[in-house]
């Protein structure tokens, strides 16, 4: 007899894929609240060109997406949730009462490496332009791309590598590119098709790749590669975040944070 109240708490797009969805499919029997930390949307694996001086990634307010999907957006932070009342406290101290609490809320991004430069694509150019200034200078011979043995999203580890590859050679700049990587094949996740096709772009940039591989970097520029201790010795190491699930009060949490 009454509308959904429905509230998501999350400002990338995994929310914004959940507010288009319920205004297309139920837009009459929901009313729809987003509880953003950010005023603004990024579309953040555009993000990995920056360092290449490509153009910034698109930047879009979310005040606008959010009013034409006909809901109401607060700008504001998760703080923790009551769900015996089925009410969520802010960071300010707001509360906002829902029927249906969608979380959106991203994963926590941690080095896995005291001795790499980790990856982040909230401020890759920053991380990544001193390395690429030093391959066009000719001053860096050699860079690994690590993916720790908790698997991340690995999408972006292969672009870099691929894009250093091509400043390297744009360049005229001799440099060896290793992919040391616990999947037992290239961007594996997404199948035999796109892995095989990754493969033949790697080999033909003359990237190496080292799969079903576990490594430790002990110290700059020293890569420890298991099973079989192997040691890699590079100039630089670029290595993927661990990925954490956030912790919030009031929702069941495993190890690792939720899921």
């Amino acid at each position: 007899t009454s509308k959904l109240r429905v509230l998501i708490a999350g400002g990338g797009v995994a929310a914004l894929e959940a507010l288009l969805a319920l205004r297309a499919l139920a837009p009459e029997q929901t009313e729809i609240t987003v509880l953003a930390p950010n005023a603004e949307f990024v579309y953040r694996p555009m993000a990995v060109r920056e360092p290449f001086s490509y153009p910034q990634a698109n930047r879009y307010a979310l005040a606008p997406i959010v009013s034409e999907a006909g809901a109401e957006l607060v700008v504001d932070e998760l703080a923790w949730v009551d769900p015996e009342r089925r009410i969520a406290h802010t960071s300010s101290d707001a509360e906002i009462g829902y029927d249906a609490l969608v979380l959106a809320l991203g994963a926590r991004a941690r080095p896995r490496y005291e001795h790499a430069i980790t990856i982040d694509d909230r401020k890759l150019d920053e991380t990544m332009h001193g390395l690429i200034q030093d391959v066009e200078e000719g001053y860096v011979k050699s860079v690994a791309f690590v993916s720790p043995g908790r698997m991340a999203w690995p999408f972006p580890l292969y672009e870099l590598a691929l894009m250093t590859a091509g400043r390297a050679y744009d360049m005229d700049v001799e440099l060896a590119i290793t992919i040391i990587t616990p999947e037992d094949s290239p961007l594996a996740i997404f199948g035999s098709t796109v892995s095989s096709a990754v493969a033949e772009l790697l080999e033909k940039a003359h990237i190496k790749t080292i799969n079903s591989a576990y490594a430790e970097v002990p110290r700059a520029g020293e890569i420890v590669i298991n099973p079989g201790e192997r040691r890699l010795q590079v100039s630089r190491v670029v290595a993927l975040p661990e990925l954490y699930g956030p912790g919030v009060r009031g929702v069941p949490l495993s190890e690792h944070g939720f899921y």
